[in-house]
């Protein structure tokens, strides 16, 4: 009994092991992540579905620099340049695993990441759009996505849709996003053309090639 229970440990420990082994991230890569909880991340989720009915409330980009990875990403302070441990951290937990989806772009769109990644760089310390505004200079996280991958011929990789705040479970626009307009006085962009996280994950442009929950 003594040596059934040992094998079975040791391979539990192997399988363990195999299952943290970390996915090899690439210069490129969007991260799609279920946020911590707040108000503002409450709101978000209300109006967006992503693959798998994922409430997808963020979204960056993988960026491998001198062997380590970082996420280029849009976030309340800024547009700014994070370590991939703390995206990480900044996730909901599934059994102590970020949920986070990786979504790599289709072979004949990959030449396109080099001067992607050289627009965001231009970008970093711009400030986060609060009032998802597309004529500003302003950016939101998937809006930074949107300006930035562009085809050969300029025109954006990912599309956009009219912007919708209202909940997707009874369909009025929510009370947190009436007064989150109503701090920035403005009116709500219902219908305005705009993108959110979880239609981009479910873009054609990209495949999902790995989740770390």
């Amino acid at each position: 009994m003594k040596k059934i229970a040992l094998i079975i440990t040791l391979l539990a420990v192997g399988w363990e092991c195999f299952a943290q082994k970390p996915f090899p991230l690439e210069t490129g890569d969007l991260l799609f992540q279920v946020t911590g909880r707040s108000a503002y991340t409450e709101a978000i989720s209300s109006v967006t579905r992503g693959i798998k009915d994922l409430n997808f409330t963020h979204v960056g980009v993988a960026y491998v620099e001198d062997g380590k990875t970082y996420v280029l990403e849009a976030v309340p302070y800024g547009v700014v340049k994070s370590p991939l441990e703390k995206f990480f951290r900044d996730a909901q937990k599934s059994d102590g695993n970020p949920v986070v989806v990786v979504g790599r772009l289709k072979p004949r769109l990959r030449r396109c990441i080099p001067a992607a990644i050289g627009k965001i760089k231009t970008l970093l310390n711009k400030r986060y759009d609060f009032v998802f505004d597309p004529d500003d200079d302003d950016y939101y996280c998937s809006e930074l996505i949107y300006v930035s991958y562009l085809k050969p011929n300029g025109k954006p990789i990912f599309k956009m849709k009219p912007m919708t705040f209202r909940d997707k479970q009874t369909g009025e626009i929510s009370p947190l996003w009436v007064e989150h307009f109503k701090r920035y006085k403005c009116e709500i962009p219902e219908g305005v053309p705009g993108t959110n996280p979880g239609d981009m994950s479910r873009s054609k442009a990209i495949r999902i090639v790995h989740h770390y929950f």
